[in-house]
């Protein structure tokens, strides 16, 4: 969706803005009324701050909320959250950027690797054969061609990325499968009688890292009773389980076990929304594909590289969106910079989740007109190809965000004390809780 040159902020945000609604079948949405306040902006070689805001607003417009503020978006972007007053680390230290045996002065090059979960940090060393510090990977890397490496971690299961330029990318047999791909797609798959569409939403979130819990967090904003369903057995990241746990319910069921998926499958029956976004089949897999969902309900999957192409189904974050796909390499051009420069916020994963949050209260609103049972799918991949197509990528000065200290609250929570923004529309009935604190049940209305 190229945007004219020339448009300033407001025609750009705005018309950012239809564009998403026009993807999303529903009522139609006050955009002429919607008023967009306040002043934030990234400093970034792409226009992050439209995508930052039409994103958030889609999700407030959907919501019934009129407005957005764009420091409170700005700082939900940002990440920033602390627990008595101490910042919790956003990267575990094997993640990051290493040199290539094919770097030169003239011409640097890196691979990423993302070891925040434990488990990938020991494939990478074990993959490397060196020890767990950053000069002896750095030391291992320089003794691998740099595609070699990133397929034989992608084939241990683990998480890195080639940093590829723009050009590099878009001639990549994936670019080209993917780059027809709408930024949300909708699917009717099945039937079901319509729903009221004025009642509490049940929102099953199977999500870990960031977009999925974004989207749950930004529904119960909105008045969803949002259950968090993880495992006991895989581990977490305690600032994502903090940053977006703000309104939800949190429990474990294990999947392996049949008592474990009788209990999901009663879970998904009675849910309203399931945001799944686990790896892609990881459910079907395990019997739970979006046509076991309840009829008349709203499934919204979230996945890195998408579900068609060579990698359809890859394991991925954010930044290693970022670098697969040219954005960090085309930062560190516009920055004039000797190392990678990523955007200044995880926003493939912010800008996502409130997609997402957005498509799923639009079709909830949609299927109480029309019935049927609903699909939508989003990924990281398709929210970056939408932000390059805004434009960019342009020469910048980086700056490192930093939020508006009006748009963070401070609750108490089991964690501690945490400082974290404020919801961009809506409210939190409570701070995030912890992991598996809740029963596997649906609240009555009684007790909501």
């Amino acid at each position: 969706m190229p945007l004219p040159s020339g448009s300033n902020r407001l025609d750009r945000e705005r018309s950012a803005i239809e564009h998403i609604i026009s993807l999303v079948p529903g009522p139609p949405l006050p955009i002429d009324s919607f008023e967009l306040t306040g002043r934030a902006g990234f400093a970034s070689a792409f226009d992050v701050d439209t995508v930052a805001v039409a994103s958030a607003a889609a999700s407030n417009l959907a919501a019934g909320v009129g407005s957005i503020d764009r420091a409170a978006v700005a700082a939900n972007f940002t990440a920033s959250v602390e627990v008595d007053g101490t910042s919790l680390p956003k990267w575990a230290d094997l993640s990051g950027y290493y040199r290539t045996s094919d770097s030169t002065a003239e011409h640097p090059r890196f691979i990423q690797f993302h070891c925040n979960f434990p488990h990938h940090a020991a494939g990478v060393v074990a993959r490397l054969g060196c020890e767990a510090t950053r000069d002896a990977v750095q030391d291992a890397v320089m003794g691998w061609e740099p595609l070699a490496l990133e397929e034989a971690l992608i084939n241990d299961g683990m998480i890195a990325a080639r940093l590829r330029t723009m050009d590099e990318w878009s001639r990549h047999p994936h670019a080209i499968a993917t780059a027809p791909l709408p930024l949300i797609s909708i699917e009717q798959i099945g039937e079901g009688a319509p729903r009221p569409g004025h009642r509490r939403l049940r929102v099953l979130d199977c999500s870990r890292v960031l977009a999925g819990p974004v989207a749950g967090q930004t529904l119960a904003a909105h008045g969803a009773d949002v259950l968090r369903v993880g495992s006991p057995h895989l581990p977490h990241v305690e600032m994502c389980v903090l940053l977006t746990g703000f309104g939800k319910r949190n429990t474990f069921v294990d999947l392996d076990g049949g008592d474990g998926r009788a209990t999901f499958g009663s879970l998904l029956a009675g849910s309203d929304v399931w945001i799944d976004a686990y790896r892609p089949d990881a459910f079907a897999e395990r019997g739970f594909s979006p046509e076991q969902a309840s009829p008349g309900s709203v499934t919204v999957q979230l996945s890195a590289f998408d579900w068609t192409g060579p990698w359809a189904g890859r394991r991925g974050f954010d930044s290693i969106v970022q670098s697969t796909s040219g954005i960090v390499e085309a930062g560190r051009e516009g920055a004039a910079a000797s190392e990678p420069t990523p955007l200044p916020v995880q926003a493939l994963d912010f800008a996502t989740g409130y997609l997402a949050a957005f498509a799923a209260t639009q079709l909830v609103r949609h299927q109480a007109e029309v019935g049927g049972t609903w699909l939508a799918r989003l990924s990281l991949l398709r929210t970056r190809n939408w932000l390059v197509s805004l434009g960019g990528p342009s020469p910048f000065t980086p700056a490192a965000p930093t939020p508006d200290k009006q748009a963070l609250h401070s609750v108490d929570t089991p964690a501690g004390r945490v400082t974290a923004a404020r919801p961009v529309g809506g409210s939190w009935q409570h701070g995030p809780q912890p992991l598996g604190s809740s029963p596997p049940i649906w609240l009555d209305v009684g007790q909501i």
